[in-house]
């Protein structure tokens, strides 16, 4: 028998159709909307002592600022950005529709925005969860490629998991880099807010945001230190094999945010963080592949004919006593 812990419901508002996944016990959840990409507009955890809104919302999906467009989007089939749009793959040469026209750059793939269709809902004794999935016909400038990506989003003890699987759907190789680009809001200011993070390699970006080969050690934020007035938009690769986190910090709330990723080769062994001016949110991105991949080889995923790619992050809330 099926326990009421857990609960899957869905609704309709300004931005369409919204399912919301939640545990009935502490009051945490989490809603998708599926027309959007499949987007998170909202989750709230439990710290053990109050419930915390750890997402910035998505109250409009209709914006057309940058920083609501990409809003905890799913990045793919390109994560990050593909210099001046141009690549080559397989003595084949490919131009993607530049939408960071002041970069000159294609950023961020493009299935942000479009209508996932619901697959599964799964309710059990210890969590609940969703899965989606939109099927890419291979029919945009660039990218002729079709695939099949799945996103399964569970609600556990442990917080949000986010599973992607990912199938080629053509009828050859296909280039993948694959990405998350959630914005944290915890009703405090960034400044505000310690920083932990595994030691890493941060590669150097030109003017168009672009690597240019070189990197060096970060170790600036392992011990945990107050981001201060610190601007982020950077790109790292990581040193973990297996599984590693981000934390976002405030003695103050009483607050201690994980933000882990699957590690290692053919998962997310690369991070983008990333400080809008406004200094209320921070973005922290887990990523495949190091920006321009495509170009790059980077961290590439190349899939054959029917192959698939599995990868996993999730955010959990340190319980306080």
């Amino acid at each position: 028998m099926k326990s009421n812990k857990f609960s899957i419901a869905e609704t309709s508002g300004i931005n369409g159709t919204e399912i919301i996944v939640k545990n009935n016990f502490t009051y945490e959840l989490f809603s998708i909307l599926p027309g959007s990409g499949a987007r998170i507009s909202k989750l709230f955890l439990h710290n053990g002592q109050e419930l915390i809104s750890i997402i910035k919302k998505i109250d409009n999906v209709y914006s057309e600022s940058r920083d609501d467009v990409f809003n905890n989007a799913k990045l793919s089939p390109f994560a990050g950005r593909i210099r001046e749009g141009k690549y080559n793959f397989n003595s084949v040469a490919h131009q993607l529709i530049k939408n960071y026209p002041e970069e000159n750059n294609a950023c961020h793939g493009f299935v942000y925005n479009k209508k996932f269709e619901v697959i599964e809902k799964t309710v059990e004794e210890n969590f609940a969860s969703c899965s989606l999935e939109y099927c890419y016909p291979g029919d945009l400038p660039g990218y002729p490629f079709a695939y099949i990506i799945q996103l399964t989003y569970q609600l556990s003890q442990v917080g949000l998991t986010c599973t992607t699987t990912i199938k080629n759907n053509s009828s050859g190789q296909m280039p993948l880099s694959d990405g998350w680009h959630f914005y944290f809001d915890l009703g405090i200011e960034i400044d505000n807010l310690k920083l932990k993070a595994e030691n890493c390699e941060l590669m150097e970006l030109d003017s168009h945001m672009i690597p240019t080969g070189k990197r060096e050690m970060f170790d600036e934020f392992v011990d945990g230190k107050i981001i201060g007035g610190r601007k982020f938009d950077s790109c790292f690769k990581l040193k973990s094999v297996d599984k590693t986190e981000t934390r976002l910090i405030s003695d103050e709330r009483k607050l201690d945010l994980s933000i882990w990723q699957e590690a290692g080769e053919g998962k997310y062994q690369y991070l983008v963080i990333y400080t809008p001016p406004d200094r209320k949110t921070i973005a922290i991105e887990p990523m495949t592949s190091n920006i321009n991949s495509f170009n790059n080889g980077e961290g590439l995923i190349i899939l054959n004919p029917k192959e698939s790619f599995t990868a996993g992050f999730g955010i959990s809330l340190n319980k306080i006593i």
